[in-house]
């Protein structure tokens, strides 16, 4: 019976085209939900149950009646009636029919009727649960010419059901008269649809697209912008995303506005299969300031990395701007060091070895410091190699450094340098516990100066030079080559002691440590490129060269003392301390004269850590002075509280430098003479409800300053907000939500105080919109 006329193959090979269309109909919803439907190979196997087969040849019907199930490749159907018309070439399923997909998407629906070898098919009442338990439901389901679906009246959330009452509406759901899929155009189109949050419509549109699932990317308009502000005025802009291909797009981003006049910006990213470039990049055409006619204005924001093979790479980083208030003015990130630094890079890393070879350019972003004295690296390149252990027959390791500098300008001091150094360093243990660290060291460095300058180089000595058309006090040649060798040798001692008691661990640990080297080797007519800003601090106790950079030694022979004290409980909880100072057989004056350690005898430094639960940490740094133990520096960090209740602090004081203290800057070549630094800030973050928390930041500067710049007064921020910032933030399983205001208190030039709101909402399998929604120049003076 079931061979005749092969009706069972037919009913298996047409019953399995619902597969196929209800596989085809789900990628109007597979847009809301997380991954694509799989493809069915024609040999495979199926498999049919059914408590009844009917086959009526005078209405050429195949009918499969009670508990249907019929699978094939994961996919498993269920209805209570499954029909065939072969006459009509008409496949129809009713009653609780039920579609499980590999994927753990599962489809239902009352009715289907599938036509036309199942490119035309239809279906009522369907409800979709895709495997990430988000749902779609609609009241009909069509799909025609074999590549269109259309649902009405449909709607889609990921958003779990409330478990007290199911039939509240979810957090959030999309609405929309009528969804209509294209496949060959690869996109979705909503009519007439409405987002709702907790029931409430908050957005209704008559119309909108979006790309189908087979599409990552699509070109379209992004979340508009506007605001105000006293350099802008009122402004408003439009994003656009341009797709420009599968490896590469680009976002237009114009912007009106009524102060500054039209801005146009723009960022591209392209990736390869070895390395990515992104740029940012903006043009506008006004003033700079008051009184000042209309030029061109920009900047150029760009970056690249490539892998060369598996041990090097290649990169680049472009940063400049028209003028120094640019990026400010308009809204533009700014770089931390009041520096924009373009740089080129080529690394290798092997396995105990290191290559860095950068060229870098500097453009100074302090009102009045110009580019001519900048210096330009071309390059700077640095070897370094360290040996397996013993690898020579000594016992312990060597290491190897080569260092080779080149500095350009257009006004000043230009600086070539080579630098070679090896070191050798092996650890002992003696039978009471205590650790022996030797070491030596020896380094050769060769220099070549041409057009030595006191413009572009501050540091150097005055009187190697005329000064208001006297002749210099000490006159050098402007143009020589020098070198120097420096050996060092030190050794670092330390004796662990350790207690174990009931519940807890208790450490005492005394730390010496001498070096020894000439005191000669510094020169002043060498110019200090790269060891500025030195600032003694205990995690410089025991290095044996504590300053950055080659250009300054740290000569002469010192010996290192310090105390290290820890308890630590089994439950988690520990209490460090380390304090120490330096002693010096003879002053090294080459060291800045407010770093700490330019005496004899050094500040002394120490940093006390309390964390005696996850709920409490205590940071307390400071620098006391050699003499009373007055204070040279303090910051004090705490942070405290469960995760519904976080709040976090720092304190930094900083009495005022005195003229002879006075600090070169490394990015702009400026005299620095600082006032008194003393700000507070603090981050809190509180947890309402399940979903709801908020969080606020403050930075406050406690006092009045003013520095001195190149011996001009400088009056730094009053004490006021420098930086305030609160925000509310929602999040569950398929949402989130930020919403923020910001308000700065910096003044540069044209840039004033102001205000911002800013605000982003992400929908889980939909996407993400938001942005700087407004900002506003602030009411304050």
């Amino acid at each position: 019976m079931f061979g005749r006329k092969g009706y069972k193959r037919r009913l298996f090979g047409a019953v399995f085209g619902i597969l196929a269309a209800l596989l085809a109909a789900a990628p109007a919803a597979a847009q809301l939900g997380h991954e694509r439907r799989p493809r069915l190979h024609k040999g495979t196997p199926i498999t049919f149950r059914a408590d009844q087969i009917e086959y009526d040849e005078a209405h050429a019907l195949i009918i499969a009646r009670g508990h249907v199930e019929i699978a094939q490749g994961g996919n498993i159907l269920l209805a209570d009636v499954v029909t065939y018309n072969q006459r009509s070439d008409t496949v129809t399923a009713s009653g609780h029919v039920t579609l499980l997909l590999p994927s753990g998407d599962i489809i239902f629906t009352s009715y289907m009727e599938l036509r036309d070898r199942m490119n035309d098919a239809f279906a009522t009442n369907v409800r979709m649960l895709f495997a990430d338990r988000s749902r779609l439901a609609a009241n009909a389901a069509r799909r025609t010419n074999g590549n269109r679906t259309e649902l009405a009246r449909a709607v889609y959330s990921p958003c779990d059901l409330c478990r007290r009452n199911p039939a509240a509406p979810p957090a959030w759901q999309l609405k929309a008269r009528q969804i209509d899929h294209d496949e060959q155009l690869k996109i979705i189109e909503f009519r007439d649809a409405v987002m709702e949050i907790d029931g409430w419509p908050v957005f209704y549109t008559p119309y909108l697209s979006a790309p189908d699932p087979t599409v990552k990317r699509a070109s379209g308009f992004l979340t508009p912008s506007f605001g105000s502000s006293n350099t802008l005025g009122v402004h408003f802009g439009i994003p656009y995303f341009w797709v420009l291909g599968p490896d590469k797009d680009l976002t237009l981003s114009p912007r009106i506005t009524t102060a500054a006049g039209p801005v146009l910006a723009g960022e591209y990213r392209e990736r390869f299969g070895n390395g990515f470039i992104d740029a940012i990049a903006s043009a506008n055409y006004s003033n700079v300031g008051a009184g000042t006619s209309d030029r061109f204005r920009g900047h150029i924001n760009a970056d690249g990395a490539f892998d060369l093979d598996s041990e090097f790479r290649t990169g680049f980083a472009i940063e400049r701007a028209s003028d120094q208030t640019y990026l400010q003015e308009f809204g533009f990130p700014t770089p931390p060091l009041d520096a924009l630094i373009s740089r080129a890079y080529l690394e290798g890393f092997e396995p105990r070895g290191a290559t860095d070879i950068d060229a870098y350019m500097f453009q100074p972003l302090l009102p009045g410091l110009g580019d001519s004295t900048q210096p330009i690296v071309l390059p700077v390149a640095t070897r370094s190699w360290a040996s397996e252990p013993n690898a020579f027959g000594f016992g312990g390791i060597w290491r190897f450094n080569a260092n080779l500098l080149n500095i350009v300008r257009e006004v000043g001091t230009q600086t070539r340098r080579l630098s070679l150094g090896s070191q050798w360093q092996r650890t002992f243990r003696d039978g009471l516990g205590g650790q022996y660290r030797f070491l030596f060291s020896a380094r050769a460095d060769g220099y070549s100066i041409s057009d030595l300058s006191l413009k572009s180089n501050p540091d150097l000595p005055a009187a190697y030079f005329p000064v208001n058309g006297m002749p210099a006090a000490e006159p050098i040649g402007r143009n020589f080559a020098t070198g120097r060798i420096f050996p060092q040798v030190g050794l670092i001692w330390n004796y662990p002691l350790i207690r174990r008691g009931a519940a807890t661990t208790q450490l005492v640990e005394p730390i010496a440590a001498v070096f020894a080297g000439p005191s000669g080797g510094n020169q002043h007519r060498i110019p200090d490129e790269d060891s500025l800003n030195f600032d003694f601090s205990a995690t410089d106790l025991f290095r044996p060269d504590r300053l950055p950079g080659y250009d300054v030694l740290d000569t002469g022979q010192r010996v290192d003392y310090g105390l290290k004290l820890g308890l630590y409980d089994d439950r988690g909880g520990s209490y460090r301390m380390l304090v120490g100072q330096s002693y010096r057989a003879e002053r090294n004056p080459f060291l800045p004269l407010a770093s700490g350690a330019e005496h004899r005898l050094s500040d002394v430094v120490g940093s006390v850590v309390l964390a005696p639960s996850s709920y409490l940490d205590l940071t307390y740094r400071f620098r006391l002075d050699r003499k009373d133990l007055t204070s040279r520096s303090q910051q004090i960090g705490v942070s405290a509280g469960p995760q519904s209740f976080r709040v976090s602090g720092n304190f930094l004081l900083i009495p005022a430098q005195q003229p002879n203290e006075a600090e070169i800057l490394p990015t702009t070549g400026q005299s620095l003479v600082l006032g008194k630094r003393e700000q507070l800030s603090f981050d809190a973050t509180v947890r309402l409800t399940r979903y709801w928390s908020l969080r606020g930041t403050e930075t406050l500067n406690l006092t009045n300053s003013t520095n001195l710049v190149n011996g001009v007064a400088v009056p730094q921020a009053v004490n006021t907000s420098l930086y305030a910032s609160i925000s509310a933030i929602y999040q569950d399983e398929c949402m989130a939500f930020i919403g923020s205001l910001s308000q700065s208190g910096i003044v540069n030039g044209p840039v004033k105080p102001g205000v911002s709101v800013l605000f982003s909402v992400v929908f889980k399998n939909l996407g993400e919109i938001g942005g700087t929604l407004a900002s506003f120049a602030s009411p304050l003076p």
